[in-house]
């Protein structure tokens, strides 16, 4: 009879980690793919056809209907805000992190390292600043792992 108990406790156990697992997934999937899942815009850009394209075959694997999707797509849309608004909140603590950090490395170098390092921090900020442009510009906000150190 004990054994029966713990099963069952297992096995709900099991399915709720499966859900936040799918939980997570989905979130993972639309936050990384899109922004919508409307038609394309006019701009035609690829990225977003093809997110377009993945999020809607998701939908048709989980075999969803009309008033699911819409619903998928509306938890996606408060779901974005919201790391959208913990974005906002939490850069500026990750930026003074970073800057401090900088500062104490530069504090470890030889003056010939000091401008090999900055060399290199200013060119990975542009290509980190062209990579929010190009992501702004496809309408996707794949800049979400925070700053570079």
């Amino acid at each position: 009879m004990i054994g029966r108990s713990i099963q069952a406790k297992a096995l709900v156990f099991v399915v709720f980690l499966l859900g936040i697992a799918t939980g997570v997934l989905v979130a993972n999937i639309y936050s990384k793919r899109l922004i919508s899942a409307s038609p394309a815009p006019a701009d035609g850009t690829q990225r977003t056809q093809r997110a377009v394209r993945d999020i809607n075959k998701f939908y048709d694997y989980l075999g969803l209907n009309q008033e699911q999707r819409n619903q998928m797509h509306k938890i996606g849309e408060e779901t974005r805000q919201k790391f959208q608004d913990l974005r906002k909140e939490t850069q500026p603590r990750f930026e003074a992190i970073q800057e401090a950090s900088r500062v104490k490395i530069r504090a470890v170098l030889n003056d010939e390292q000091r401008q090999k390092y900055d060399d290199f921090r200013k060119k990975m900020d542009e290509q980190r600043r062209s990579h929010e442009r190009d992501s702004k510009d496809s309408g996707s906000n794949n800049n979400n792992q925070g700053p570079r150190q």
